[in-house]
């Protein structure tokens, strides 16, 4: 399977990214239930809200990474958030069920990594619903370590318990 991914400073589809994103969303609300929080969203609000507040995920204030297949459709993404001028957050990666065992979410992740590393970051912070075992696995490997919930995390302080930080020092 061909997949090419690039960072981009616009979505070029943003239907096709809402459709990604809620079946995101989805996945991590069934997750945060399985963890014993209670959702007070839901995976199509939430890909509604990612989609009208992209800006944030763009240049200069993130980047958006999307991955296609030779036809063009998404089959994954990332994205950096910027949240200090030397640190960014690691936000909404996800790879569709047909994608997954390619190496693309492996791909995704360092390529994130990297952007953030040229964007001048010297930290990569990150959170997860607890028992997304995937993502701390990946998290794990690629040198993350557990912290405590970091004062720029953007969801809402109640979800803590169900959540899973985590941050990267660049050597």
């Amino acid at each position: 399977m061909h997949i090419t991914c690039s960072f981009v400073s616009s979505l070029p589809d943003p239907k096709a990214f809402q459709d990604l994103m809620e079946e995101y969303y989805q996945v991590m609300v069934d997750k945060f239930s399985m963890a014993g929080g209670v959702a007070k969203f839901t995976a199509a609000g939430l890909a509604r809200d990612t989609v009208e507040n992209i800006d944030a995920l763009l240049p200069p204030h993130g980047r958006t990474l999307l991955a296609t297949d030779a036809h063009g459709r998404l089959l994954g993404c990332g994205a950096l958030r910027t949240i200090r001028p030397d640190a960014a957050e690691l936000k909404r990666m996800y790879v569709r069920p047909e994608a997954r065992g390619t190496g693309l979410g492996k791909r995704l992740f360092e390529m994130r990594m990297a952007e953030a590393r040229a964007m001048g970051c010297t930290r990569l912070y990150a959170d997860t619903v607890k028992g997304n075992r995937e993502m701390l696995r990946m998290y794990e490997k690629m040198g993350f370590s557990y912290i405590p919930r970091y004062p720029e995390n953007a969801n809402d302080p109640d979800m803590a318990p169900y959540l899973v930080f985590l941050e990267y020092v660049f050597p």
